[in-house]
């Protein structure tokens, strides 16, 4: 339950940046392939990236290489995660929410070595800075009849993504 919930909560704060960003640039776009405010490659992001700075940071010292170690670690990480999210949003739904090819450092279409700096930034401040709060002020504290419920909606939206998909062909 927990990790699902982590999930969900950087889900959530991905959605909430990217309609922030999509609005400040008058850009009608919707950040999310579901009906629900989640776009799951920032919580699938997160995750790996919470787990590795955790295990570093009991075998390290706490110090700029630790944090220099991390920082590259979340580069390659949300990277991934992005052209795997990327590559199967096309497979599975023959849609691209994301496309880098016209941008000078790209690889293929789903990942741009631009954005892979920033993405390893904001993986590492949000994990240093603002995890420990939502960890123990947010995520822990979701009762679990509340994640039954979110994860039952999510599935519901999962399912109403498919059969649309299924309706238009």
């Amino acid at each position: 339950m927990y990790y699902f919930n982590l999930i969900m909560f950087y889900s959530l704060l991905g959605f909430i940046m990217e309609s922030v960003v999509y609005k400040v640039c008058n850009t009608n776009q919707h950040s999310s392939i579901f009906y629900g405010p989640y776009t799951l490659v920032y919580g699938f992001g997160m995750l790996p990236c919470i787990l590795l700075f955790n295990k570093l940071t009991t075998i390290l010292p706490n110090n700029i290489i630790t944090i220099i170690l991390c920082y590259l670690s979340f580069v390659v990480i949300t990277t991934t995660i992005e052209w795997i999210g990327g590559s199967l949003i096309h497979l599975l739904l023959k849609i691209d929410k994301w496309n880098y090819q016209n941008h000078k450092y790209h690889l293929g279409k789903y990942i741009c070595l631009d954005y892979a700096i920033y993405w390893g930034l904001l993986a590492t401040f949000i994990i240093k800075y603002l995890h420990p709060f939502f960890n123990i002020n947010i995520i822990k504290k979701i009762p679990n009849h509340i994640t039954i419920i979110i994860l039952i909606i999510f599935l519901i939206d999962t399912c109403l993504v498919f059969i649309n998909k299924i309706m238009k062909n």
